[in-house]
């Protein structure tokens, strides 16, 4: 969870407390559009409160000592090879919309008077 959030707050330029309520939204939907995803959902993203981490590293790649990735634990929770895919699947997602992101930072930077691309 603290990669997670440390991830957002870097990436995104947002504070913690704001990163903990963007993974709680993505949980909430997630488990909405997914509900036998549910149990899973609560143990990979159980401490999400973002009073619940130490100070976030200054290199979002290097995850804090004692955490492990969030996408990492999906295949401890889903048995076999389903797990395996389910948790490929997420890391490429995760991959994806951090390209989208990026893009899409790059061309509003452009619109409002940053760097033109």
């Amino acid at each position: 969870m603290h990669e997670l959030i440390t991830r957002l707050t870097n990436k995104a330029g947002i504070s913690p407390e704001q990163a903990a309520k963007v993974i709680e939204t993505i949980k909430e939907f997630t488990k909405e559009k997914f509900p036998m995803m549910s149990g899973t959902l609560n143990s990979i993203l159980s401490d999400s409160p973002a009073t619940n981490f130490p100070e976030a590293p200054v290199d979002p790649t290097v995850p804090a000592a004692g955490y492990s990735g969030v996408l990492d634990k999906i295949s401890d929770y889903i048995p076999g090879e389903t797990g395996q895919k389910v948790e490929d699947f997420a890391k490429q997602a995760a991959d994806k919309a951090e390209d989208l992101y990026d893009a899409a930072k790059d061309k509003l930077s452009g619109m409002f008077g940053g760097d033109k691309k």
